[in-house]
C-alpha cells in the first residue's frame, strides 16, 4: 500500500525539493527532483504528451494513439493526478526545464505480483536528449525512494513488451518479468510485460 495520509504528507513535505548530481564520463549533470505540484499541470501535461508519442507514435495506429494522448495527457487530467493523495509525481528539472518524470499510485496489483505492500510505477520517462547521461537512474533511485517513504515495500510496473530498452533498463535496476497484462491505447489491445522487485534489494547500476 501507500501507506496512510499522514505517511503521504510527511513524504510530501520532506522531498519537496532533493538535488541529484549525475556523474557520467566527464559530464556532469545537475538535475533538481521535486514532487509535483497542481500548478505544474500544465506543463507536465505537454511534457507527458511528448514523451509519449515521441516513444510510441512510430508504433501505433494515429487515431488509437490520439485518443490515447487525449485521455491521459490533458491538462485536467494531469491536475486530478497531482492533486490525488494516491499519487506522488516526481519532477526532474535543470534551470526550470522540466527533463524527466515518474509517476507512482497506489493501486492493486495484479496477481502475479507476490511482493509485501506493493505500489505501481506507473510512469517513468526521460527526455531522450538527456538519455546516456545517467538520469534515468537518479531518477529510479528516486523512485525507490519515494516509495519506500510511503510505506511500499515492493514496486511492480507494466511495460510494453516490444520496448526493449525499456525492459532492458527495468532488468538492470533489478525488476524482473512477474507476468503480462493488457495495456489499452485507444482501443488497440496491447500486451505488456508485469515486472517487480523488492525495494530493499538495489543492484549497482551501470550509467546509461
Amino acid at each position: 500500500s501507500a501507506g496512510t495520509d499522514s505517511q503521504d504528507d510527511g513524504f510530501r513535505r520532506g522531498w519537496e525539493s532533493s538535488t541529484a548530481l549525475v556523474a557520467f564520463c566527464r559530464v556532469t549533470l545537475t538535475a533538481a527532483v521535486r514532487t509535483g505540484r497542481t500548478e505544474d499541470a500544465q506543463v507536465l501535461a505537454e511534457f507527458a504528451r511528448r514523451m509519449f508519442e515521441e516513444a510510441f507514435g512510430a508504433l501505433n495506429d494515429p487515431g488509437h494513439l490520439a485518443a490515447h494522448l487525449t485521455k491521459s495527457f490533458g491538462r485536467e487530467h494531469q491536475a486530478r493526478e497531482l492533486a490525488d493523495a494516491g499519487w506522488t509525481t516526481r519532477l526532474a528539472e535543470r534551470e526550470g526545464q522540466l527533463l524527466a518524470y515518474a509517476q507512482l499510485r497506489a493501486a492493486q496489483a495484479p496477481a502475479c505480483v507476490l511482493g509485501a505492500e506493493a505500489v505501481e510505477l506507473v510512469r517513468f520517462y526521460v527526455d531522450g536528449a538527456w538519455h546516456g547521461q545517467g538520469l534515468a537512474h537518479a531518477l529510479m533511485d528516486d523512485v525507490l525512494a519515494a516509495a519506500a517513504a510511503r510505506g511500499a515495500a515492493t514496486v511492480w510496473l507494466s511495460v510494453w513488451q516490444v520496448n526493449a530498452r525499456a525492459v532492458a533498463f527495468y532488468h538492470r535496476r533489478g525488476f524482473q518479468i512477474v507476468g503480462e497484462q493488457t495495456f489499452h491505447v485507444g482501443d488497440d489491445p496491447q500486451t505488456d510485460w508485469v515486472m517487480a522487485r523488492p525495494i530493499a534489494e538495489d543492484p549497482t547500476p551501470s550509467p546509461g
